[in-house]
């Protein structure tokens, strides 16, 4: 039987529909194959001194997306500390080039640098 005019067992079937889009899985990250070696990360944000391990992924050329519902719902930490946090992550940004949007409530997504760009 053919297929397009090749012969079926000539035709190479992705393993999952991932693949067929042009990611692959690597543990926890997805890799974007068709971008140059960029990794989209979800990451969940429970605690102000991961702002470092933030800058760290980022610089890994990781694109982040960041789950904060954990760190919102925390009564514990001070608003003005949080407001902190979020403005040395959007420094860092600006410095490296990169940029921040919101998915919904509780979700950033943030990208390294000026190659990735999110659109408002």
């Amino acid at each position: 039987m053919t297929i397009f005019g090749k012969k079926r067992e000539d035709i190479h079937f992705a393993a999952s529909p991932q693949e067929t889009m042009g990611f692959s899985k690597e543990g926890d990250l997805l890799m974007l194959t068709s971008v140059q070696n960029y990794l989209i990360k979800k990451y969940t944000f429970t605690e102000l001194d991961q702002v470092n391990d933030i800058k760290r992924q980022l610089l890994g050329r990781r694109i982040l997306i960041i789950n904060t519902k954990d760190l919102f719902d925390n009564s514990n930490i001070p608003m003005s500390d949080l407001k902190r946090a979020i403005d040395e992550i959007r420094l860092f940004l600006v410095e490296n080039g990169g940029s921040m949007g919101r998915l919904g409530d509780q979700y950033l997504i943030i990208t390294p640098n000026s190659q990735v760009k999110i659109s408002n």
